[in-house]
């Protein structure tokens, strides 16, 4: 009677433990140190990356120990390899960005031409002793994780959440595993010495975060080792990374900007756009204010100008991108122009492949949705003097205050079209110093014969008579 009357007790214990158990197992966010920061972020939750999984999923800390916390400098002394995260940060919104893990081993170990990792046989470690041969015992991981070899499949070939590694030709080249972690989310690569993914930044919010990497190696008894681990701060912007190498070739001092009046200073733009999103738009215009009176629209990336007056001129560039769109309907294209929106330029945005010249920029007070690209049939120059008005301002200051979750893109739809495109901008500005060309000390022109005679003296002797001019 008494053991009937103990069963619900055990039985609420049991299920105690249980739940204790459950709620006690680690989670991939449990196994970084960056927590995810929400605040500021917008909208929230983040939307999914795709092909990623949220890191609160259950992590296997048996078959993938937690990483030891010492850092990672004693790590790579005691001979373990460390690894080193980059990105091709920054990102345009809307492009795709990369991150790169490269394994960096101890003195007098590298990697032979199978993958595996050997002693280097002509260095000598700290005891003055030469190793050969395998770093790790590949044969009984081989023996262990080999496909077909292993019958348990939540055991062997399987990363922390479970999941099958992939099955390929080169498995065995790729003995370690990599697990990515980013704004709450996590991702799993098998690889060689290094790996990369990428993300693509449409749905991700403007700013910075960080992306995490750890990795394992396979080892023998069914385990995995934990190796290392990064982590590297990348950057999504709605503004086109600019970067001018301004350069003359007379000059005498151009890393500080100064050039010569009256030479060609040569001014060549380098956009960052490592995954080649720009090459998707129906145009990229230049606009430039060289600070002198004279302005450019050009879609060319390199330009030259000379200037005429001395002194410091702070040279401006805006880089216009404009992406075909899908139209949003006509109701919506009727909002009025925000208070804040710049006053645009009647300079149009010419199609790939045409050329504009030095323009006058006109600052009328059109609505910046009706600036449209031309046909392209040739490029088009306004007459009179180039102006000083102000180029227009960049994006930044034009995003719509009823939404503040609308990107900094502007909208223009093409007349008697029904194509749209929406605009990405980045701006340059930098000061560059004209002075007068130095002529040289005593420049007087060289000697020169004018004139040269001859007479003769004796039937052996002739006079020669040489006229000339200078010094």
């Amino acid at each position: 009677m008494v053991e009937m009357e103990a069963l619900p007790y055990i039985f609420l214990l049991a299920c105690a433990c249980f739940v204790y158990g459950a709620d006690g197992r680690k989670t991939y966010s449990d196994m970084f140190p960056h927590k995810h920061d929400v605040a500021g972020k917008f909208p929230f939750p983040i939307p999914p990356i795709p092909g990623w999984d949220p890191d609160t999923n259950p992590w296997d800390a048996y078959l993938y120990p937690p990483l030891s916390p010492k850092p990672k400098e004693l790590m790579h002394r005691r001979g373990k390899p460390t690894v080193h995260l980059t990105s091709d940060s920054p990102a345009l919104n809307g492009s795709c960005i990369s991150f790169t893990a490269k394994l960096e081993y101890p003195p007098c170990q590298k990697e032979d031409a199978n993958g595996d990792l050997v002693w280097d046989e002509h260095c000598e470690d700290a005891n003055g002793q030469v190793r050969s041969g395998y770093v790790y015992n590949w044969t009984s991981w081989l023996d262990d994780y080999g496909f077909g070899k292993c019958t348990d499949t939540t055991k062997c070939n399987v990363f922390p959440d479970g999941k099958p590694f992939p099955q390929s030709n080169d498995w065995r080249r790729k003995s370690y595993v990599y697990v990515w972690h980013t704004m709450g989310q996590y991702y799993e690569t098998c690889d060689g010495s290094s790996s990369s993914v990428t993300i693509n930044t449409t749905n991700i919010p403007l700013g910075a975060d960080v992306m995490e990497v750890m990795v394992y190696r396979k080892r023998e008894r069914r385990k995995y080792s934990p190796l290392t681990t990064d982590n590297t701060v990348f950057y999504v912007t709605d503004k086109i990374p600019v970067a001018v190498n301004i350069s003359q070739r007379a000059a005498v001092n151009q890393s500080k900007n100064v050039f010569f009046r009256g030479e060609d200073v040569v001014f060549k733009v380098q956009l960052h756009d490592p995954s080649g999103y720009l090459k998707t738009a129906a145009s990229i215009d230049y606009i430039w204010d060289f600070r002198d009176g004279n302005q450019l629209v050009t879609h060319r990336e390199v330009t030259t100008h000379t200037y005429s007056t001395l002194g410091t001129m702070s040279v401006k560039l805006i880089v216009e991108a404009a992406f075909p769109v899908e139209c949003p309907p006509a109701a919506s294209t009727s909002t009025p122009r925000s208070a804040t929106s710049p006053p645009p330029t009647a300079t149009p945005t010419h199609p790939p492949g045409t050329h504009a010249v030095t323009i006058k920029m006109e600052t009328t007070q059109a609505s910046r949705t009706t600036r449209q690209p031309l046909p392209s049939s040739s490029p088009t120059a306004t007459t009179g003097l180039p102006t000083t008005e102000p180029l227009p301002p960049t994006v930044a200051s034009v995003t719509p205050d009823s939404n503040p979750t609308t990107l900094a893109w502007l909208r223009a739809r093409r007349l008697n079209s029904n194509e749209c495109f929406r605009y990405a901008h980045g701006t340059f500005m930098g000061n560059i110093t004209i002075i007068e060309p130095k002529h040289p000390l005593n420049s007087q022109p060289n000697s020169r014969i004018v004139d040269v005679s001859a007479a003769r003296v004796t039937k052996t002797d002739i006079s020669f008579l040489v006229k000339c001019l200078g010094r």
